[in-house]
């Protein structure tokens, strides 16, 4: 059973065959993210038996406009709680944060199936916990993950993988949790979940076309 964190509420872009991003809206945290080289030693650590290690990169859907629209102090009292919710659970999933900008985060986990509850666990605290506090529309997370091998070359210093978790995310529209082929690989024989078709997509600087998988829990 998938434990439950409870949060008190007072409450770079991609071009895939479903859309296409618009060059004027502005960055979100999963944009600078993956923008922002991220040394690989963040990333070492307890892997998988294969070595590989699983990247869930997630944000707010929406967050621009929402922050316009609940005002600055509302926001920040947001983004506390949606930290403090992420830090407890990525921890009690045995996950590390690494990086968090803003209202996105960057955690890695040694296990793809804990990772993936991780995901669905924390996309339904936030809805029921955080975001139902918030008025005048809805607010939800956008997540996406990838298991691959962390490692880096000139042209991606964070690495090819982490760059396509960052792209996977980075489609996901809000209460979406999209995976790549490599995670579905690794946790498809889990009743508890249900892994729907997405797309294929070509993702820029990344060879390839690329499967993505939306999950939700059963």
């Amino acid at each position: 059973m998938c434990p439950k964190i409870r949060v008190k509420a007072p409450l770079a872009p991609t071009v895939g065959d479903r859309r296409h991003v618009d060059p004027q809206k502005q960055p979100t945290s999963i944009d600078r993210i993956a923008l922002a080289p991220e040394p690989v030693a963040r990333f070492r650590g307890p892997t998988s038996p294969d070595g590989a290690i699983t990247l869930m990169l997630s944000d707010i859907a929406d967050a621009a406009s929402i922050a316009r629209r609940i005002g600055p102090d509302r926001w920040e009292q947001l983004l506390r709680d949606h930290r403090l919710l992420v830090e407890q659970l990525v921890a009690s999933y045995e996950g590390q944060v690494t990086k968090i900008d803003g209202d996105g985060f960057v955690a890695s986990f040694h296990s793809a199936h804990a990772c993936l509850h991780a995901a669905v666990e924390l996309n339904r605290a936030f809805a029921s916990e955080i975001a139902s506090g918030v008025d005048g529309g809805t607010v939800a997370l956008r997540i996406g993950l990838h298991s691959g091998f962390v490692i880096p070359n000139p042209d991606q210093p964070q690495g090819r993988n982490f760059v396509l978790a960052a792209r996977i995310a980075g489609q996901a529209r809000a209460g979406e949790i999209l995976v790549s082929s490599s995670l579905k690989q690794y946790t498809e024989r889990d009743r508890r979940l249900r892994f729907e078709p997405y797309g294929e997509y070509h993702f820029k600087g990344l060879v390839g076309e690329h499967t993505i998988y939306a999950v939700s829990p059963r």
